[in-house]
């Protein structure tokens, strides 16, 4: 049930009016009512399975407030661990056996054990693993309720779409599950924002760069490189439009949830791109790994492995292959350097003065960032590599120089008599029009994040200013919108 999905509509519409008619007393457990619902929609065999999940870790949270010893917290991580690795990456190590061993039988685990990966399983198994160390540190707090936990985990905004809630953003909601018109305004432009950065961005994007990744050693350098750029347009329209999204729907029902974008491409530099790209899982890494594995408290050279483990594990949890472990441990040696360059060789690698040199070195950190969108997108090791390789190789007349010569040029001119030039050479990129307006896009959505007096002086006006972008998004909507897929963090 995709949050741009008449079936999606429809649910909320009839979850949205009967939450609010209902008295107040019952509104959370109507909500944990829906949420179970709106799991069960996806898969009623897996929704068993998520309950169970809660109720195990349920229990075990209320052990750890008895009893916070390591070997509950470690029990506790343990089994999560071992529940999503199970479903997420039970094939990813048969594959990596198999390819160090070349046994036949880990080749054939694929086809001899078939197993569906649960919905929003990386998203409430880090929520869940969060809330028991939170425990743990500080196990003072009051009891949680086991219906308020349940709907903690099975709060079906952010359930398959982050932000990554702690039990500290959640909870003080309760309290509050009274109508805001403040909320209700916020609520809608967000909504606005997300449809617009998915449908009219996001999907338009994906069309035109998806058979590039599809076949890259068919595509000339020039392409393979700027589908990089296109990418990170498409990445962060269709994630941050799904974070928009799913804000947008919690305000509806009176929650408050985290911020989860902040303008990440106005960074100067990586550690202020993870500070603002999807936040709630930098900060997630950060406490509960990075922290503990010791910091910056440990010396120079454990410093620098940490950010590269935080960072490899990162990539890891996005996805199992070998592109998305290549994704992380790239950015855990971007942040490494640039904290070696800065505190031992004392380079000032972020400007704060000099406008020209803030948006050159901007322009750099988005460029490190679409050549990781190449390892991050590609649809397997090969792919990448091809991808790679071809950015270097494939120049426009390689192909006819390898298989042509001078010799055979009369093979150019009869195979250009077809009508879309010399069959020898590399194909190009289409619709690279595209780029122009979804780069307004990007950058107006991150003037909105970045300054944001600008939109504040406009929201005096949200009693006419709503309802007329209203309008105005769905003709763009309806008249713009081409086909599109699911988004992209919907499989993580």
């Amino acid at each position: 049930m995709l949050f741009n999905s008449i079936p999606f509509l429809i649910f909320f519409s009839i979850v949205y009016l009967l939450y609010w008619a209902i008295p107040k007393e019952i509104r959370k457990y109507f909500l944990l009512i829906t949420g179970i619902g709106f799991y069960a929609y996806f898969s009623l065999a897996l929704t068993v399975h998520f309950l169970i999940v809660i109720g195990i870790n349920y229990l075990l949270y209320r052990k750890i407030k008895e009893s916070p010893t390591k070997f509950w917290i470690g029990f506790t991580v343990t089994i999560n661990l071992i529940n999503l690795g199970f479903f997420k990456y039970i094939y990813f190590f048969s594959k990596v056996l198999a390819d160090l061993t070349n046994y036949p039988f880990f080749k054939q685990v694929p086809d001899l054990i078939h197993i569906a990966l649960p919905l929003a399983i990386s998203f409430y198994t880090f929520q869940v693993i969060a809330a028991a160390v939170d425990t743990y540190r500080d196990s003072s707090k009051p009891l949680v309720r086991v219906e308020d936990y349940f709907l903690f985990v099975a709060f079906f905004p952010v359930l398959i779409a982050g932000p990554i809630m702690r039990m500290s953003d959640f909870f003080p909601n309760l309290d509050k599950l009274t109508p805001s018109k403040e909320k209700m305004y916020r609520a809608s432009y967000l909504l606005m924002s997300g449809l617009v950065k998915k449908v009219l961005v996001a999907d338009p994007m994906s069309l035109t760069i998806s058979p590039v990744f599809g076949s890259p050693a068919e595509y000339d350098s020039f392409s393979l490189f700027i589908a990089g750029i296109c990418y990170a347009i498409q990445v962060y329209s269709d994630f941050s439009g799904l974070t928009d999204m799913a804000r947008s729907v919690a305000l509806y029902l009176g929650f408050e949830t985290p911020e989860n974008f902040k303008a990440p491409f106005f960074s100067t530099s990586g550690r202020e791109l993870w500070k603002r790209w999807h936040i709630t899982l930098s900060f997630w890494l950060r406490d509960y790994i990075y922290f503990p594995l010791g910091g910056s408290r440990k010396g120079e050279l454990r410093t620098y492995l940490n950010l590269i483990i935080i960072m490899t594990l990162g990539g890891f949890w996005h996805g199992a292959d070998y592109t998305f472990i290549c994704w992380g441990f790239y950015w855990g040696v971007i942040l490494a350097g640039e904290r070696y360059l800065e505190d031992n060789l004392g380079w000032k690698l972020t400007p704060e003065k000099n406008k020209l040199l803030i948006v050159l070195k901007a322009l750099i950190v988005f460029v490190l960032f679409s050549i990781s969108g190449l390892m991050f997108r590609s649809n397997n090791a090969t792919n990448m590599v091809e991808h790679f390789h071809g950015i270097f190789t494939h120049f426009s007349h390689s192909l006819e120089v390898m298989f042509v010569g001078d010799s055979n040029q009369w093979l150019v001119s009869a195979t250009s008599l077809l009508g879309n030039g010399s069959s020898f050479r590399f194909q190009h990129i289409e619709n690279l029009e595209r780029i122009f307006y979804t780069s307004i896009a990007l950058l107006f959505f991150h003037h909105i994040q970045y300054v944001p007096e600008f939109w504040d002086r406009i929201r005096k006006h949200d009693v006419w200013l709503v309802p007329v972008l209203g309008i105005v998004t769905i003709f763009l909507l309806a008249t713009l919108s081409q086909d599109g897929g699911e988004f992209i963090y919907y499989r993580f």
